[in-house]
């Protein structure tokens, strides 16, 4: 019998929450589609007492894991197990045709800009993860084509860097986004996983809703590519400061993403074959002061394993490449030094620079930072006080005090822009011409 075909896939994980039940269908080339922010009631992952300095020291794991995974050489470097995050992008989608009302499946998949493949667990799992509602019964769905290469079933492997796994076939189905208007979107013959011996610590967790993952990679397997000719190869997202309050935001595809005249362009790479988005980095500008950075500490090195800068919301914290941010949090400590009413702070979160105030201030008197990229004319990304610092107010008896973070940390490999750091920015992922898009927008206030 001649082998199996099987696709091997490195995969990882992602940040924040997106529900498509409130799905907005705009018309035949544009989506819009509701973003739940972390720590939202609604988020199938919500913990309702999590502290704000509980947050912060999640937040700088699940970037440590992210970047375990992001300069991984092969699928062989797995480390040691830990446990599920929970600041994911949650999609809710219908799959599947039942005679039934409604005619499909309802199921939360985890959202991944940085993989390619989308895949959920399947009923007659052999190693199977707990869930609710029970795993996709693909025998009964009329519209479930399981793709055969020589007449054999062609299977997957994917390998995540916290040890987790899946693998099983892969097959065509119909997917259903709902909208606001009782209507649906209709994706038909989408390419899938269908999940057969999972591996995944999602059922750790009481009452689980999670059943997979929906890759939105550079690669040919992922939703964004599938879908590439509907929405010309777009999306975009726009992510408000995260807190308790946080309002409800957008993940928009093709037609729907609105232009914008004041946008700044830089080009987005493909590094040999990682599913990951690279941007050009150049250079750090304290407030409008570049600081002396070589720019080759940002450059990308060829043997496919290190270097370059990754835009990724699935890294909560922007790692920094070493020599880069030694000279930046030097340049912060000479900034900072100018205030009276600061005290250095060591604190337990695990962010290297923080400060404690004599009295509440909020992010007034904290700088802004530009990341300089490339581009044919200047693509300043400019991120305000709120998406480079992390600050805690802290009550006590007769006095409330407060201190900030610098919420990025150091790498020795690569530098990602993470997700904490594009806060208040509209981001366009245009695959076709392989540009990225960006400019400031209050994200709590967009309809």
């Amino acid at each position: 019998m001649s082998r199996i075909p099987t696709l091997l896939l490195l995969c990882s994980l992602a940040d924040l929450i997106l529900i498509l039940n409130s799905a907005l269908l705009v018309n035949s080339n544009g989506l819009a589609l509701r973003l739940i922010p972390p720590y939202s009631p609604e988020s199938p992952l919500f913990q309702r007492n999590l502290s704000h300095e509980e947050r912060i020291k999640r937040y700088v794991f699940q970037s440590d894991v992210r970047t375990n995974h992001l300069t991984a050489t092969s699928s062989s470097n797995i480390r040691g197990r830990i446990d599920v995050q929970l600041f994911h992008y949650i999609v809710k989608v219908g799959i599947g045709t039942f005679k039934s009302k409604p005619p499909y499946k309802e199921y939360h998949l985890e959202m991944d800009t940085g993989s390619n493949l989308v895949w959920m667990q399947c009923e007659g799992c052999t190693k199977c993860f707990n869930q609710i509602p029970k795993p996709f019964p693909k025998e009964k769905s009329s519209s479930f084509h399981p793709i055969l290469i020589k007449n054999m079933l062609k299977t997957y492997e994917c390998e995540y860097e916290d040890g987790a796994s899946t693998r099983g076939v892969l097959a065509r189905e119909t997917f259903y986004l709902r909208s606001n208007s009782g209507g649906l979107a209709t994706v038909k013959n989408l390419e899938f996983g269908c999940g057969l011996y999972n591996d995944m610590q999602y059922g750790n967790y009481r009452n689980n809703k999670i059943a997979g993952i929906m890759g939105l990679g550079w690669g040919d397997p992922s939703f964004a590519k599938q879908l590439s000719p509907q929405i010309k190869g777009k999306f975009s997202y726009c992510l408000p400061v995260v807190s308790k309050k946080t309002p409800s935001t957008y993940l928009r595809f093709g037609d729907d993403i609105e232009q914008s005249k004041n946008f700044r362009s830089t080009p987005l790479y493909r590094m040999n074959i990682s599913s990951s988005y690279y941007v050009d980095l150049q250079g750090i500008s304290l407030n409008k002061t570049r600081l002396k950075i070589n720019p080759k500490v940002f450059e990308f090195k060829n043997n496919g394993s290190s270097g370059g800068c990754i835009i990724d919301t699935g890294t909560p914290y922007s790692r920094i490449i070493t020599p880069a941010f030694d000279i930046l949090k030097l340049e912060l400590v000479k900034y900072f030094s100018r205030f009276k009413n600061l005290k250095r702070r060591i604190g337990d979160l695990g962010l290297e620079l923080c400060y404690e105030r004599s009295k509440p201030e909020g992010f007034k008197n904290l700088p802004d930072l530009t990341f300089h990229l490339g581009g044919s004319q200047a693509a300043d990304f400019v991120m305000k006080p709120e998406a480079v610092f992390e600050v805690v107010r802290q009550s006590r008896p007769m006095k409330s005090r407060e201190y900030f973070c610098l919420a990025m940390v150091k790498n020795t490999k690569m530098s990602i822009l993470g997700s904490h750091q594009q806060t208040n920015q509209r981001i366009v992922y245009d695959t076709m011409n392989k540009r990225l898009l960006f400019y400031q927008e209050d994200c709590s206030k967009i309809p």
